[in-house]
């Protein structure tokens, strides 16, 4: 974060972007290396997907990371157009973020099956989302693709709609619930310092905390 070399405006319509992904993934590697071994023994017996969004057809892909291509995935899930380098190839389709497609996949939990649902948010509960200046803008960029045209558009009308789903704490076959920052988090722009980081890590610990207490496990 405080390198200059993560974010930098100077570098918006340049291959990486305003955010350089290539180097947040070199640091992650070199200064603070994830156990991958440990991380696929632990999702031996579970459904890990990462949403990404097609870049042809705007629909969402569910990616099971695999050995060798996590890092991929979760690079995949969070580029953007001008803000990142754009898009990935995973497995033979270019894709982009997830968000934009299937922001909150909590009805892709219910199709699954699964009937305790705990959704884990980064905006407050109950907060909604309009257009952006960067929705707005992408939306023009590819204005001849209609499909990234209007999921540019309306994809802040999805997410507004689950928002509201999960108000209802249910739908009769399955239950959910929400761990949410009590108020907007620091770190959600694109100015962003290491203080800031640590400080929403700290509100996010408080706030899962703070739902166990509410929902004892066991």
């Amino acid at each position: 974060m405080e390198d200059g070399e993560f974010i930098r405006f100077t570098s918006a319509f340049s291959e990486e972007g305003l955010m350089n992904l290539a180097h947040l993934a070199h640091v992650v590697r070199s200064s603070d290396p994830i156990d991958w071994d440990a991380a696929y023994t632990a999702i031996e017996t579970k459904c890990v997907f990462i949403v990404a969004a097609d870049c042809e057809t705007g629909e969402p892909h569910y990616l099971q990371p695999e050995k060798g291509n996590w890092m991929r995935l979760v690079l995949a899930s969070c580029t953007l157009p001008l803000v990142t380098r754009g898009r990935i190839q995973v497995g033979g389709r270019w894709v982009f973020d997830g968000g934009y497609a299937d922001a909150i996949p909590l009805n892709r939990a219910v199709e699954d099956g699964h009937q305790r649902i705990v959704v884990v948010r980064t905006r407050p509960s109950g907060t909604k989302i309009e257009q952006g200046t960067l929705d707005w803008l992408a939306s023009y960029w590819f204005r001849n693709n209609e499909a990234i045209a209007k999921l540019f558009e309306s994809s802040h009308e999805q997410y507004n709609s689950v928002v509201d789903q999960l108000r209802a704490e249910g739908n009769g076959t399955a239950t959910w619930s929400e761990i949410a920052p009590y108020t907007p988090l620091l770190s959600d722009g694109y100015s962003v310092t290491a203080s800031d980081v640590r400080a929403d890590y700290r509100h996010g610990m408080e706030a899962g905390l703070d739902w166990l207490a509410r929902n004892p496990i066991g």
